[in-house]
């Protein structure tokens, strides 16, 4: 019997490792962090999950924005106290505790009698599955940092939309004593993969930059995530603050809003996938603030397409969530911040949004109707045009935003970039060379070498290139070689 123990050790540990190899697969390793995501949807937008009250009950909204709030403070609480040098993952009863407490609050969550239970009692558990979330969202960004995770958005966009999609429509098909249970099995499985994978020793975080490197970059940061924060308040109020008795499905639209913002996600993936890779995905930034406009013009236009508007604030909030993973995720692998306090950002920001874009719906609904159908079309016309403003920085920050997050160029787009702009501007042979040269990030004596030329020979055709391209100094060339890389 003792021989056969370490036989029966040595086949589970081979199970073990296989598994961990089939998560690291690219589409894979972003299932289990996909899960967590989906998870909060589960909690809060399906109509059954509740065991005896309606999704749309004012108790369950409180509830809802005491658990933004919560995971927006555990998550910016979390990332300060472990600063520059600390990690959660260091914790090893960080992962088990924090699975455990969200498999049994969620269970506790969608089988708590609201009729009867105190409010004390469901804000306690929305609070500690808020907290729960918390610990998960910030050890799954340690995983990516320690794996250098490279966020695509037609690896992470396509998982997190089929998952979304996916688990949202069966949570929603499932018999109502089965959906709590189908909910808490989500935080489980995150939890069970994000152990699984970390067997395989990986635990070496990108090296951080020096602070006085990351100020510009850190500036982009903040930026980005106030604008995502507004534009996710002005979302949910816009989805909010349309009467759901109304819409043709009824206390269910939120589900379908979810399932179109699923399918939303999918169809970006699709068009990024078909310019084979060649946009930048953050561009579209400024593009779903005017989608939210629109959202808000056909809310202010006819009942008829309140439905439309509805989905059109789930989606563009589901799309930034992924966005904000994605630009800061790929900022953690570049050492500009710790993956706790960028993964806090991702996370906190789009809650702090949604909580404020909720409670002010709420608050007007708690007003008499007339007081308030008389505010509520100023106050949509308001977010339009503070939505118009935004845009201003936004575009400003666009070319910021492209810089941080772009990957280093391959040797093929450095030649057709410098290609294109030679025949562009005209330039000698020679001059190619020396451009082709200066974006490989040669200096003027290293081209004098590799050209067999004199350092002012170079000099001189490097002034040739700056005065027909109209550029002073060779940052600005850089930069603009940067910018054609971005549009390429």
């Amino acid at each position: 019997m003792d021989a056969t123990r370490p036989e029966t050790d040595s086949n589970a540990e081979k199970h073990r490792q296989a598994i961990a190899v089939f998560l690291d697969r690219p589409l894979m390793k972003y299932v289990g962090f996909a899960l967590l995501l989906v998870w909060h949807y589960t909690l809060w937008f399906i109509p059954d999950f509740f065991f005896d009250v309606q999704l749309l009950d004012d108790r369950v909204t409180v509830s809802w924005i005491v658990s933004l709030l919560g995971s927006s403070l555990f998550l910016f609480l979390i990332a300060a106290l472990l600063g520059r040098k600390r990690r959660l993952s260091d914790c090893r009863m960080a992962l088990p505790v924090a699975t455990a407490v969200a498999v049994a609050g969620t269970l506790a969550l969608g089988f708590l009698p609201f009729q009867l239970a105190a409010a004390p009692a469901y804000f306690a558990i929305a609070l500690v599955i808020s907290a729960a979330e918390a610990v998960l969202w910030i050890l799954w960004g340690e995983r990516y940092a320690c794996i250098d995770a490279s966020f695509t958005i037609n690896r992470i966009g396509t998982v997190f939309g089929l998952t979304l999609f996916f688990c949202v429509l069966i949570a929603y098909l499932l018999p109502s004593l089965l959906t709590a249970p189908f909910a808490a099995l989500l935080p489980l499985v995150s939890g069970l993969a994000l152990g699984v994978t970390r067997t395989d020793g990986r635990d070496t975080f990108p090296a951080l930059l020096p602070r006085s490197a990351t100020k510009s970059g850190f500036k982009n940061m903040l930026g980005v995530s106030f604008v995502t924060l507004f534009a996710c308040a002005a979302c949910y109020f816009l989805s909010c603050i349309i009467p759901w008795e109304q819409l043709p499905t009824s206390d269910d639209s939120f589900s379908f809003g979810i399932l179109g913002g699923a399918l939303f996600i999918l169809v970006i993936v699709g068009i990024y996938t078909l310019s084979r890779n060649h946009l930048n995905i953050f561009k579209i930034y400024p593009a779903l603030l005017v989608a939210l406009m629109v959202g808000f013009a056909l809310f202010l236009s006819t009942p008829l397409l309140w439905l439309a508007a509805f989905v059109i604030g789930i989606g563009i909030q589901a799309l930034f969530e992924v966005l904000l993973i994605m630009y800061f995720g790929i900022l953690t692998t570049k050492g500009y911040a710790t993956p706790a306090l960028t993964f806090a950002m991702a996370g906190g920001f789009v809650r702090l949004g949604l909580a404020a874009g909720n409670s002010l719906a709420l608050w007007y609904e708690s007003m008499p109707l007339a007081t308030s159908n008389l505010i509520t079309p100023p106050t949509c016309l308001g977010f339009m045009c503070l939505l118009a403003i935004v845009l201003i920085p936004l575009v400003r920050m666009e070319f910021s935003i492209v810089a941080l997050t772009a990957a280093p160029p391959t040797k093929n787009e450095v030649e057709e970039i410098c290609a294109e702009v030679a025949a562009e501007f005209a330039l000698s042979a020679r001059e190619s060379e020396i451009l082709l040269l200066i974006a490989r990030g040669h200096t003027t004596s290293s081209m004098a070498d590799k050209l067999v030329i004199s350092p002012y020979t170079v000099n001189t055709h490097i002034r040739h290139i700056y005065d027909k391209m109209q550029i002073h100094k060779r940052s600005e060339l850089l930069n603009y070689l940067n910018m054609q890389r971005s549009d390429f």
